[in-house]
């Protein structure tokens, strides 16, 4: 008998969480994903030396306060999502142990977890939430997404379908320039920042009245390969000036909100001298962190 190929149709997917990631906890579970994705269905548990964990948080080695701190946050990080119409529920992380003698931590993930991440689309669906900070940036991924992944290059939606996909209530952002503003405009710059695709969108009318949303998607990267999803190790940045570290690590480990302020800073001075820093590069402390040194030092010093 033919096995069956049918894949299994993974449907209202999100992360939960009491405590949002930090950047830290994103660079690191994406440190632990590079060390276990050739063994990830074969082995239950992985080990990584905390000399492979060098970059996480700063310069050095990862402070081990920090380390299981961010631990903490990870296994408390919840994946939800419905099958057949079932809800399932499993966390990013099962256990970790750390070994402070041998300098080493022992990690592993769910079962359900790992079945999940075989498929790059949902791994790429796991990771991007944790990005994301804007309230409608996730469900505004998840209708693009369907679609760009169903080999559509254009989405129209009419704006009361619009509405009512992205959960807004009737009688809030009535007018389409605050829609546009408030939802829009901030949940495509978040997902142009972090998906593998590319969005932009034009307006149709009638009369004066915006009666469509026309979405177009373009690729920026293959996925089809499930390793291709899991962002890079970062180049790190090597600071001799226990100073400058101090500050450079506080950007690693500032909340999205704070790192915005610097960053935003960043690209402000760096255009002032025919720089440009792009949005994906908010992730990329080490590519901008020169431009806002001065800053950092002020607000870091003892």
């Amino acid at each position: 008998m033919k096995k069956s190929t049918q894949k299994i149709l993974i449907q209202n997917l999100f992360l939960a969480s009491s405590t949002p990631l930090t950047l830290a906890d994103r660079r690191l579970y994406n440190y632990l994903l590079h060390n276990a994705f050739h063994h990830f269905l074969k082995q239950d548990s992985f080990k990584i030396l905390l000399t492979e964990l060098i970059g996480v948080y700063g310069a050095g080695l990862p402070p081990l306060e920090r380390l299981k701190e961010s631990f903490r946050r990870l296994i408390r990080t919840l994946i939800e999502y419905e099958v057949d119409g079932k809800w399932n529920i499993t966390s990013l992380l099962e256990k970790a142990e750390l070994d402070e003698k041998l300098e080493q931590v022992t990690y592993s993930y769910p079962v359900e977890c790992k079945m999940l991440f075989k498929d790059p689309i949902i791994l790429e669906k796991s990771l991007i939430q944790a990005h994301f900070t804007q309230k409608y940036s996730n469900l505004l991924y998840e209708i693009l997404a369907t679609a760009h992944y169903a080999k559509k290059s254009t989405l129209s939606l009419e704006i009361t379908d619009l509405r009512s996909r992205l959960h807004i209530h009737e009688g809030k952002l009535t007018n389409f320039s605050d829609l546009d503003r408030f939802a829009l405009v901030p949940a495509i710059k978040e997902i142009n920042s972090y998906a593998s695709f590319a969005v932009k969108y034009f307006t149709k009318r009638k009369g004066m009245k915006v009666t469509d949303v026309i979405f177009e998607m373009t690729s920026k990267r293959d996925i089809s390969n499930t390793e291709n999803v899991i962002p890079p190790k970062r180049p790190r940045l090597f600071i001799d000036n226990p100073d400058m570290e101090r500050a450079y690590a506080y950007l690693l480990n500032a909340e999205t909100d704070e790192r915005r302020k610097f960053f935003d800073l960043a690209r402000k001075t760096a255009e002032k001298k025919n720089k440009r820093i792009t949005e994906e590069e908010f992730d990329r402390p080490d590519l901008w962190f020169k431009w806002v040194e001065r800053q950092l030092l002020t607000k870091t010093k003892d």
